[in-house]
């Protein structure tokens, strides 16, 4: 029994071909239906299928995705144009242009890690996929082996952390971490032309296409359960749920004879046992991966958290233990806005990837909200901007005196002749100074922007054009505001 109960809500015509459609769920929990067609139009339904506006927009356009990209609470189109991904804020000026070296197929964006605005995943051609963060930088990206049909972004271990799901056209269905680590795969059927997620509280259904009039649902283990017949060859889909806890999700779907078919899907049972415990072992995966070493604990070398041991020495890897990443967390948020007493999510997103361990996984406002409820740090959130209100006094430990900030000048200039980065352990053993304040010193420098450069664990890496008697000069400049 699949639990689903399938009606189709609305058959509308179309003028042309849809080949792209895009489901938005707004924050009022209104539903927006997305379409672009070869008549150069773009149109918005809403989820009964009666059309709400239409607007001219270039067929040029391959894929479309509605999403408050800049964290300012409006909806930006983003979409890929041969070899560009471009983003058009609400009032129609172009936000991003960014040019790649194949053409885009396939497009999604949502917050994938709780700051407000949304990242943007991108599938190429020539079998690449990209996500990018709200600032255009590259989170990961990934090949696969075969042809892209379509790119996800979904919460499959809902755990408010979305994964990157990838439909290859040879009908292999993949599963990355937000950080482009492989999860699971699953084979669904022979062939994959257009992809969908039904996403439901406790379950997680995928929906496939090929060149037939019938659409297939699976489940998580890669089980058909269902099918619904659609009136000619699918063109493209889309989904999207009234709220976030409802067992009820649409599905929107474009057919070849110029129609838009609007379909309600109600979850109706539980998931099995055996969905429950495939989830299971996808989260549990996910963890180990956010936990294992990116360097080998016995050599030193570089590693992939997908791979048990280093491919070096043959050492098993290291696990970070839970508590350091939240840590961490916790120390770079305080840090940072010890200097900025309001700072939009977006901007402590941006400097927040810079200062942890990688990989790390982390939902920005819940780990907020977490330090507030705790009282580790005093403030609220303002819609997308902290506030903080309060600073707690500093532990004695953690002070530093004017001999102990030379020392720390002197030491760190002969560990740079040695090597181009900081050993944060190191310094504090050479120097008596506690870590805390050397890496809280560190955060701050990379959120003022006036240092460039990466946290690696308690290695802190300039970038390759840091001048490095500027750099020391600047840490100790920070150092004595502090001791002040």
């Amino acid at each position: 029994m699949s639990g689903l109960k399938i009606r189709e809500v609305a058959s509308v015509p179309t003028v042309s071909n849809v080949y792209s459609v895009y489901v938005r769920q707004r924050r009022d929990a209104s539903t927006q239906v997305f379409s672009l067609d070869y008549g150069d139009r773009l149109r918005v339904f809403d989820a009964t299928g009666a059309l709400t506006s239409t607007r001219k927009w270039s067929s040029k356009v391959r894929c479309i995705a509605v999403a408050d990209v800049e964290g300012e609470g409006q909806d930006s189109l983003v979409g890929g144009v041969g070899k560009k991904v471009l983003v058009v804020d609400h009032r129609g000026s172009t936000v991003w242009n960014i040019n790649l070296e194949s053409d885009v197929v396939a497009c999604d964006a949502r917050d994938v890690d709780g700051d407000d605005a949304a990242e943007v995943v991108v599938a190429l051609e020539n079998n690449r996929v990209i996500l990018y963060n709200d600032d255009k930088d590259a989170i990961f990206t990934r090949n696969v082996n075969q042809p892209i049909s379509d790119v996800w972004l979904e919460d499959i271990t809902t755990d408010n952390e979305l994964e990157v799901v990838i439909a290859e056209m040879t009908g292999k269905v993949s599963i990355l971490t937000s950080a482009g680590y492989f999860l699971r795969e699953l084979q669904l059927g022979d062939k994959i032309t257009v992809f969908a997620v039904l996403s439901f509280e406790e379950r997680k259904l995928f929906v496939t296409g090929d060149m037939t009039p019938i659409l297939r649902v699976w489940d998580i283990d890669g089980n058909e359960i269902a099918q619904i017949e659609e009136s000619d060859v699918p063109r493209a889909m889309a989904t999207g749920v009234p709220d976030e806890i409802s067992d009820i999700a649409y599905l929107v779907v474009s057919t070849k004879d110029n129609r838009l078919s609007f379909w309600e899907v109600e979850q109706s049972g539980k998931a099995s046992r055996s969905e429950r415990v495939i989830l299971q072992q996808i989260g549990s995966t996910k963890e180990i991966l956010y936990r294992r070493a990116i360097k080998c604990g016995n050599c030193g070398a570089p590693t992939s958290p997908e791979a048990s041991e280093c491919a070096a020495c043959g050492a098993p890897l290291q696990l970070i233990e839970e508590y350091v990443i939240e840590e961490y967390i916790q120390e770079s948020i305080d840090s940072i806005t010890s200097k900025h007493n309001q700072i939009k999510l977006k901007d402590l997103d941006r400097i927040l990837r810079k200062t942890l361990p990688r990989p790390a996984a982390y939902n920005l406002r819940r780990s907020l909200q977490a330090m507030i409820k705790s009282e580790a740090i005093d403030g609220h959130l303002d819609g997308s901007t902290f506030v903080r209100t309060e600073f707690k006094k500093r532990k004695k430990s953690v002070k530093i005196g004017e001999k102990d900030i030379n020392n720390i000048e002197t030491t760190l200039l002969n560990l740079l002749k040695e090597t181009d980065s900081v050993d944060v352990a190191r310094m504090e053993r050479q120097t008596g100074v506690d870590r805390t304040i050397l890496r809280r010193t560190l955060i701050i420098l990379l959120g003022e922007g006036i240092v460039k450069g990466t946290f690696e664990g308690e290695r802190f890496i300039p970038s390759e054009k840091t001048d490095m008697e500027y750099f020391v000069g600047k840490l100790i400049e920070e150092l004595r505001a502090q001791a002040g």
